[in-house]
């Protein structure tokens, strides 16, 4: 009984540290309205305390497999695995808004650290309060259930995945991370948008940037490997809500190149805040459960407390930007429209402005679509993936062309020498494809990232080591080869359902493969049939492919485990185990998934190049 009352006093202090929060950050917005810098800094930090410990005691929680929290009963067993444990702490509602306020509090330590400033610490306390209010009456990860169940359900199977368990931690960096350049950029309206100012923005935009890029590119890699369907990118609307701030985040990062030259500070304003509101808006999307998405929570009252904190973000907003435009102290960031020379590096950036504006309206129409559909005729509408494929297709392609052209370009217009040669080959690898009957646009897509790449490798030869030391281009040299990666894997692959019976040996284009057999084994917190191929490439001998489905014993539910065998450079083989007969038969889905080690290999040098950019950036010196 003593442990069990000091259970449940945890639980209790948990629940009495998230509202205790609700006040500190209440009076840390007051201290600093009335400009007492150190007492809001105090309060906020009492506030952030609470969260930390208030975290530490869920995490407790769900690793004793304390099934007195209805959160603990809902997202673990207590035959998972301790890794998934931990990591349950954001599988759920309740316990990812609790891990939001965490990395929120977290930022605004590192932020304030050298510069309390009242209008940064108003700003985190603001947006704190929000997620405290909302944990606290609306997804309480400290409420107890009157019936304890013996045993939980289980996290979902999908997500004991070692990359679900770092995607969403890398995703919640980006997201988060859009608050503290909001933050800045509220301290600019106050203070000023002097260069101190700016230089701050570009560098936490920077880094939420790359860390949300980051989480993109691992929730595609969990997609790949987990979902057994072969692609990355489904175009559900969860993953858009993730697309749409890293849009308007791209276009205000290279923005501030213009920014520097003393153009487009409104324009940077506006992109940086947009950022900000449109992660908030990617949160409601995912937390609301208003659209069907597999990745999206349950439906849920949450929502209504993000749409009025959009409500009154975007009001404060558009009122921000009327004072900026008529306040005699801001004429600076109403800077006179400057014209730059055709084909030069202005140009192009600016060009590029328009077209990520252009893809985030896009994305944005396409995925609240079927709200607006049930809004007219009483049912949602579904948006085609086809559609955002085909409609954004010629603005990726666009845009990839402009962000290349623009680091090769001078500001005076020069253009490169070495554009040419780089084009007759890209359009030549291009053009090969359709003699083995592939589409026109395959092979325009082919060219148009090949040919940037080629620009680039260009000039990393004339520059010899010293384009080592551009960390610019080498984080775009990343992007430029995923952008290849995509085009391929995206294009190209082939697939083919097959049936194998005994140790039946049949071909896969120029593959040969015999199936060895299966067998049956016991995990940790499953039952699972696994079933092994031999691959041969026209009589070499490449490997074994395993692939199996899995029976997990808390929820009953059944997942199929793709089996992979890296080709680098040139691709994966990639099977499925779709199903077995009786009598020995096995149905398999078999594709070759050609340049799908480019969509994973670009990521990792833009991800330090990125950072590097940013350090650098933090210290002065870009």
């Amino acid at each position: 009984m003593e442990l069990l009352g000091l259970k449940v006093g945890l639980y209790d202090l948990g629940e009495a540290l998230l509202r205790g929060g609700i006040l500190a950050t209440g009076l840390s917005l007051l201290a600093a309205a009335l400009r007492r810098r150190g007492m809001a800094k105090l309060l906020l930090d009492v506030a952030i305390l609470g969260i930390f410990v208030a975290s530490g005691i869920l995490l407790y929680a769900l690793i004793t497999s304390d099934m007195r929290l209805l959160y603990v009963q809902s997202y673990t067993s207590k035959a998972l695995p301790l890794f998934y444990k931990i990591t349950a702490w954001w599988g759920g509602q309740a316990g990812s808004l609790l891990f939001w306020m965490f990395v929120l509090g977290t930022y605004a330590l590192l932020s304030l650290r050298k510069e309390p400033h009242p209008i940064l610490t108003a700003t985190f306390s603001a947006v704190l309060m929000f997620f405290l209010i909302t944990s606290t009456y609306a997804a309480n990860p400290f409420e107890r259930t009157l019936d304890p169940a013996p045993d939980g359900r289980g996290l979902n199977p999908l997500l004991q995945n070692i990359w679900m368990a770092v995607h969403p931690p890398t995703l919640y960096l980006g997201y988060v991370g859009m608050t503290v350049p909001f933050a800045y950029a509220l301290l600019g309206i106050f203070a000023g948008f002097n260069e101190e100012v700016i230089r701050k923005i570009r560098v936490w935009l920077l880094t939420a940037w790359v860390m949300l890029s980051v989480g993109i590119v691992l929730g595609g890699r969990w997609a790949y490997l987990e979902l057994g369907w072969g692609g990355y990118w489904a175009w559900d609307p969860v993953e858009n809500a993730s697309l749409i701030p890293w849009l308007t985040a791209a276009a205000a990062v290279h923005t501030f190149h213009l920014v520097r030259r003393g153009t487009h500070k409104m324009w940077f304003y506006n992109l940086t805040v947009a950022s900000f509101l449109l992660s908030i808006l990617g949160t409601f999307l995912t937390r609301s459960g208003l659209i069907e998405s597999v990745h999206a929570f349950a439906f849920s009252d949450i929502g209504n407390y993000f749409l009025v904190f959009l409500g009154v973000g975007t009001v404060l907003w558009l009122l921000s930007v009327a004072y900026l435009l008529v306040s005699p102290r801001h004429r600076r960031m109403r800077s006179e429209r400057v014209r730059y020379p055709p084909l030069s590096r202005g140009w192009f950036l600016d060009a590029a402005n328009y077209v990520w504006l252009l893809l985030t309206l896009i994305v944005l129409a396409g995925t609240f679509s079927p709200l607006l559909t049930e809004m007219v005729v009483g049912t949602q509408i579904t948006t085609k993936p086809e559609f955002f494929t085909y409609a954004t297709a010629p603005f990726w392609t666009l845009v990839i062309l402009a962000v290349a052209f623009s680091l090769l370009a001078s500001w005076k217009g020069r253009p490169s020498s070495w554009g040419p040669v780089a084009l007759a080959v890209a359009v030549a690898v291009g053009i090969l494809p359709l003699i083995f009957g592939r589409n026109v646009w395959a092979s325009v897509a082919l060219t148009a990232t090949l040919y940037p790449l080629l620009l680039l490798l260009g000039r990393m030869v004339r520059l010899g080591r010293r384009s080592l030391r551009d960390m610019a281009l080498l984080s775009h040299l990343g992007v430029l080869i995923t952008a290849v990666g995509i085009a391929l894997s995206w294009n190209y692959s082939r697939s083919h359902e097959m049936a194998f019976k005994g140790r039946e040996v049949k071909d896969f284009y120029a593959f040969q493969l015999q199936h060895l057999g299966w067998q049956e084994y016991d995990g940790p917190n499953y039952e699972a049939v696994f079933s092994v191929l031999d691959v041969k490439l026209l009589g070499w001998d490449l490997g074994e492919i395993k692939t199996e489905r899995r029976r997990y014993f808390a929820s009953g539910e059944v997942t199929t485990e793709p089996g992979i065998l890296p080709l680098f450079p040139f691709g994966d083989l990639y099977v499925v185990m779709q199903g077995a007969e009786e009598d020995g038969t096995f149905y398999y889905d078999v594709r070759f998934v050609p340049g799908i080690q480019l969509v994973w290999l670009g990521p990792v040098l833009f991800f330090v190049a990125g950072l590097l950019v940013a350090l650098g950036a933090a210290r002065g010196r870009f």
